[in-house]
């Protein structure tokens, strides 16, 4: 099967790519550099050039395009209702999107399932809601949402980050009373491939099926990682709230869940490996 990656050599693309290149003819696109190893079928795309993206859709003519798109509000919209008019022309064309936790944000007094309505009063968040509906009326079943939490794996750029702030001593900002749950750029690239392998539809939140408050995450982290307790800035939040994806379908298998102490037994085990 043919599968176009957009956005693969984000951090989560590249784990897409390698996954589904076990199975599929992976294609993908990159904007300034990529680290897949200059192979064949990933090529420059620049973000708003639509004769360049309807150039690449008609050369790879792809059954799936997954969007893992970064830049500008606007551009990506257009690009995405672009794939999704070349998608209407194929019988068996599908769109699986990565969408997020934000489009909840206006709601925290609860985590939230796959059915929940959306609600952001966040421009990222809004953003995502008016993708996800763009897609959804344009695809209908054929469109895939999948939203996930904060995404970790291995040197990733949140982890560079807090261990450069826990060496430096600089003020790491946290959030002791905000529950979230996790995920990995791994274990979104598995849930992708067991939903393109089992020909599954609708939304899924990929993420561990519990939540830690964030700055509980952060200093079980560092004492795994080995690193000095970082010095926190606490960020007052009046109540506990939460802004959690957590998975409530059954079409996956439990080797496919995760808690959240696996995730932190994962990330220990894979930065203590070489690069």
């Amino acid at each position: 099967m043919k599968v176009f990656v957009l956005g693969a050599s984000g951090y989560a693309g590249q784990a897409i790519a390698r996954q589904l290149g076990q199975d599929h003819d992976v294609y993908g696109t990159y904007h300034t550099k990529t680290q897949l190893g200059g192979k064949q079928g990933m090529f420059r795309y620049e973000l708003g050039d639509a004769a360049a993206l309807d150039a690449l859709l008609r050369r790879v003519r792809p059954q799936i395009v997954i969007s893992s798109l970064t830049g500008d509000f606007p551009l990506q919209l257009a690009a995405h209702g672009q794939v999704a008019d070349y998608l209407t022309e194929k019988a068996d064309g599908k769109m699986i999107y990565l969408s997020t936790a934000n489009v909840f944000d206006a709601k925290l007094d609860k985590p939230h399932y796959e059915l929940d309505e959306t609600g952001s009063d966040t421009d990222y968040g809004n953003f995502k809601i008016e993708c996800e509906q763009l897609l959804q009326a344009k695809l209908g079943d054929r469109c895939i949402l999948v939203r996930v939490p904060q995404i970790w794996g291995k040197n990733c750029p949140r982890i560079r980050k807090l261990t450069q702030d826990a060496q430096n001593h600089t003020p790491v900002v946290t959030y002791p009373n905000l529950y979230v749950n996790y995920t990995t750029n791994v274990q979104i690239a598995q849930w992708i491939a067991y939903i393109i392998e089992k020909e599954l539809a609708g939304i899924f939140h990929i993420g561990t099926k519990d939540m830690y408050d964030i700055m509980r995450f952060q200093v079980e982290l560092c004492r795994l990682l080995g690193l000095r307790e970082p010095v926190f800035r606490k960020e007052p939040i009046a109540t506990k709230c939460f802004q959690a994806v957590l998975p409530g379908r059954q079409e996956t298998p439990q080797s496919l869940q995760m808690d959240v102490a696996d995730v932190l037994e994962y990330l220990a085990k894979v930065q203590r490996q070489p690069l």
